[in-house]
């Protein structure tokens, strides 16, 4: 077992401690959301998903002496740590360099999203373009999530609809379930796996708006060589992946596809 390897999986089952710490030379911290299944979830306090399997496979395929931390956290804290400079990479962002110009590196990208409207039954019409067609409505919003996209959080900004933010997607479909919001935009598995599990109904996929890369993102004032040979070497071992098989294998494993 590489070190890279043993160190994530050593620091596994205490992920949450000692947030506000700073973060050591010697230590390469990465975070991930705990909630957004079935890409990043949190078992037992350790970071768990498909994204967590991802980087400790690609962990075990790149030499170097590194020592990697992998945490699980609410998102908007996560977003916060690396813009803080309290973490190194963004597990899972989307490319977003206006909201987070924070990030200075993005990673190749294992896999994509695909991100959809959802709205309670009868709230939206068919042929309706988002987000324009759909001012006057109230959307829920994971707290910290871009994934609406920029010219939705304008029409936000000057009035025209209205937010509600909710920590995690199990609250906002219910929510949405419970006639509180009127649509809510979600990465379409995600959203579909936690209507079935929460058994909800009423809700409506009633289009999609974007396919999303999803990557690390590693903070722009990370800048030694040890940065530059870890985000390499990183690319290296998620693009063989990919290659492989082993992406793909992953997904499926976790979603049972």
């Amino acid at each position: 077992m590489s070190k890279s390897k043993g160190a994530l999986l050593a620091t596994a089952t205490c992920a949450v401690a000692l947030l506000s710490s700073a973060v050591s030379a010697e230590t390469i911290r990465l975070v991930q959301d705990e909630a957004y299944a079935p890409y990043m979830t949190m078992t037992d306090k350790a970071p768990t998903g498909i994204w967590a399997d991802v980087i400790t496979e690609a962990l075990s395929r790149i030499d170097g002496d590194y020592d990697v931390v992998l945490e699980a956290l609410p998102w908007s804290r996560a977003v916060n740590l690396v813009e803080g400079g309290q973490a190194h990479g963004l597990v899972g962002t989307y490319h977003k360099p206006d909201s987070r110009p924070w990030i200075g590196t993005y990673s190749v990208a294992p896999f994509t999203e695909n991100v959809s409207v959802f709205c309670r039954d009868g709230v939206a019409e068919e042929g309706w373009s988002y987000p324009q067609d759909f001012k006057g409505l109230t959307f829920g919003n994971n707290a910290g999530f871009g994934t609406p996209g920029e010219e939705f959080f304008a029409l936000v900004t000057g009035g025209l609809i209205s937010l509600q933010e909710a920590p995690t997607t199990d609250l906002n479909l219910k929510k949405l379930a419970g006639g509180r919001i009127d649509c809510y935009v979600q990465e379409q598995r995600t959203a579909e796996m936690a209507i079935n599990a929460l058994g909800l109904t009423g809700i409506t996929r009633v289009l999609d708006t974007s396919v999303e890369d999803s990557m690390i993102g590693f903070r722009g004032s990370w800048q030694s060589d040890e940065a530059a040979r870890f985000t390499s070497a990183m690319d290296g071992a998620l693009k063989a992946m990919m290659e492989d098989g082993t992406i793909d294998r992953i997904i499926a494993e976790t979603v049972g596809g």
